[in-house]
Order: structure tokens, then sequence, then C-alpha cells
């Protein structure tokens, strides 16, 4: 995948560009990143999440991060510490990084002070002078945005638009178990849209970009998941997996706690208590083993076996991004197998949708091993950007 210039986004505002920036950054260090993630609380939408991280230090353990990026004359830089110091709480994630222009050492101070991870103006400087971080053949979240508005303008709807909000705001709600569920129904729900409309259309392709990416989420979501069962057979990492995405956050030991909790209070205060108790949780159970969970759960673990899940859902975020969104027949065997188990899951025609848009003669995408390739030099990248002696 040939690097031939620095990011530079055009006809984006300063804000936007730097975001664009700063992901391609991180995915070439090896993260997989998603960009203005909602976050709400009581149905209240309270703001975006700059850049979602989520990182594979090592095969037992996964971090979730997000970072704040202000491109601004007056960044008022302490304050944004804090704020994310705020909204990294909020958020329960794992670490938190603020990227501001302000270079002033007090700054870096405040920055340790809190815990947080300072990309400040000299850092952004050398990030945006790089040679090695650029993505050509990515396209931006508002060329991404325009492409749906476009599509949902020819059936009068915001389906599109509103199938990535959710898409992305599952991350912030609840990412592993419920995020998993959400992304998994979501891609279904796109899935089939990509097949009833017409062949090759804006709408088809908008709805395969979508499902793509809802994907993308549904294997890192699983990934995070499977980390609870690291050091267990792969027996217990699949039966950890099915009950995700069965019970989504009812299969936690919390949800399950809730659940009983609810029984309990329909056995104690409901006339025939006991009995209707009993008849909701057996039909529960029969309910939910009607959903063909195992299709999901096979091919997760068939990947988590050979240390694939985690790239896998890297190249299909890279393909919901690509500048020519690839067919079914361009992903690697690896990302086709995923995404042929969430087709059937689905009840979609694999050839369906295949056949629903044709392939661009150029087009190239990274595979699932070339990004795992990639994720092994991310020292090497964060080295040649943060040195200290080439700072100073």
């Amino acid at each position: 995948m040939g690097i031939v210039m620095a990011v530079r986004p055009k006809n984006l505002p300063k804000g936007a560009r730097l975001e664009e920036v700063l992901r391609c950054y991180f995915l070439r260090a090896g993260f997989f990143v998603i960009r203005g993630v909602p976050f709400r609380f009581a149905d209240e939408e309270l703001t975006d999440v700059d850049l979602w991280l989520y990182e594979r230090p090592t095969g037992s353990s996964r971090r979730v991060q997000i970072c704040d990026i202000k491109d601004k004359q007056k960044p008022k830089a302490i304050e944004r510490l804090f704020w994310t110091s705020g909204l990294a709480d909020a958020l329960e994630v794992d670490a938190a990084y603020v990227a501001t222009t302000d270079k002033r050492k007090s700054v870096r101070s405040v920055a340790d002070k809190l815990d947080l991870n300072l990309i400040d103006g000299t850092d952004i400087q050398r990030i945006m002078k790089s040679q090695s971080i650029a993505y050509p053949e990515r396209i931006s979240d508002e060329q991404l945005i325009n492409e749906l508005k476009a599509a949902d303008q020819q059936t009068r709807t915001k389906d599109f638009q509103n199938a990535r909000f959710d898409i992305l705001s599952s991350l912030a709600d609840g990412f592993g178990a419920a995020s998993a569920v959400r992304a998994i129904e979501e891609f279904g729900r796109l899935a089939k849209t990509v097949i009833h409309q017409h062949a090759n259309s804006p709408s088809s392709k908008a709805a395969g970009r979508l499902a793509y990416l809802a994907g993308a989420i549904a294997c890192q979501s699983l990934d995070y998941v499977s980390v609870g069962a690291a050091f267990r057979s792969l027996e217990e990492k699949h039966d950890l997996l099915l009950r995700t995405i069965r019970l989504g956050a009812m299969g936690s030991e919390s949800g399950d706690q809730a659940f009983r909790l609810a029984l309990s209070l329909v056995e104690k205060y409901a006339p025939g208590g006991k009995s209707v108790a009993s008849t909701i949780d057996a039909r529960l159970q029969e309910d939910l083993q009607k959903i063909p969970a195992e299709i999901v759960a096979d091919q997760a673990v068939r990947l988590l076996r050979a240390d694939q899940l985690f790239s896998v859902g890297r190249e299909l975020e890279m393909a919901s991004y690509h500048v020519s969104v690839p067919p079914f027949d361009a992903l690697s065997n690896p990302a086709k197998s995923m995404i042929g188990a969430l087709l059937d899951y689905a009840g979609v025609e694999r050839e369906k949708f295949a056949n629903a848009w044709l392939m661009d003669n150029d087009v190239k995408i990274a595979s699932a091993k070339e990004l795992s390739e990639e994720q092994s030099d991310q020292t090497a990248i964060q080295e040649e950007l943060f040195d200290d002696e080439a700072k100073d």
C-alpha cells in the first residue's frame, strides 16, 4: 500500500483536518480507530468523542482509550485537559489523550498530573510533516457523511445517517457484549438493504460501507469480550461468545442478576407469580435457543485461534472508508469468512451481497495480514514521531 504524501484532506475545516491526520497516525500505530463517537447520557446527546481508540497490546490484554483534539489559535489547553479527564471517567476508559497546538511546558505538567497522554504542538507539527502516515486511499468522515446524505436524498429519509449514528454510539453506550449485539443486528439490517437496492447504486454502496463498519465493530466487540476467557480453553471461549451473542449485556454476571431479580419480583408480586415467572423464563430460553448464534461464535473462535479477529476488524474498518468501497470478493479470506458468517446469521444470501456492486480494477485494500504486520511496527512509528532527542 503506497504512501505518497502526508495527509492533507482538502476542503475540510482545520479541526476536522487534524482529526483525520491523527486518526491516520493511530491507525498506523496499530489501533482500531473510530472518529466522532456520540456520547449520550439519559437519552441526551452530550458530546462527540473525537477519536475512540481500541488497542491490543498483547494477546491477553486490551485497552480502550479516547483522544480529544483541538486545533485553535487559543486552544485553552488546560481546560481541555480537565474536561477530557472527566469524560474519560464518565466513559470508564483505560486512558486518554489530549491533542493541542499549545506548546507550553506547563501543559505537559498538568497532563502528567491528571495521568493524561499529551500530543502537543511540537508533536502535531511532526505528525503533519511525516511522510509515513497518510492513507491516500481512505475517505474522510465528512466524505462518508456526504455519501450517506446523497443516498438518503433518493429515499427522502435519513436512514443511512441514522444507521451510522447508531453504529458509532454503541461504542460509548457499552463496548463489549452490548455493542456486539447491536453491531451484529445493525449489520443484518444493512446487509438486507444492500441486496434490495439496485445493483451498483449509491444506496447499495452506502449500505455496504456501513455494513462493513458494523462488522468491524462486531469483531472488535467480540475480541474485547474474549479477553474474559483469555487463559481458558477454546471451548470456554466459544461458550462465552455464544452467550454474548444470544444475551448481549444480559449475558454478563450483572445482567443475569438483573434478570433473576426481575423474575423474583414477578414471582413475589404477580398473581400466580411462581408459575408466571417460570413460564417467562422457559419461553425466553426457548426463544434464545432459536437465535443462530453458533454461526458467528464458531467463526469468531476460528479467528481468535488464528490470532486474526482484531486484524479482521481493522480490515473491515479500512474497507468501509476505502475511496472505492471493495465488494465481498475483494476482501481477504479471513474477512470474507467473518462477513459470510454474519450474512448467514442475518439470513442474507452471500452471492447476492457479493454481486451488489462492482469492483474497480484498481481497488486495493490492506488485508488482515498486512494490518497485523503494520500493528507490529507501532513502536517504531511512535518513536519516529515522539523521539525525545529529536524534540530537543
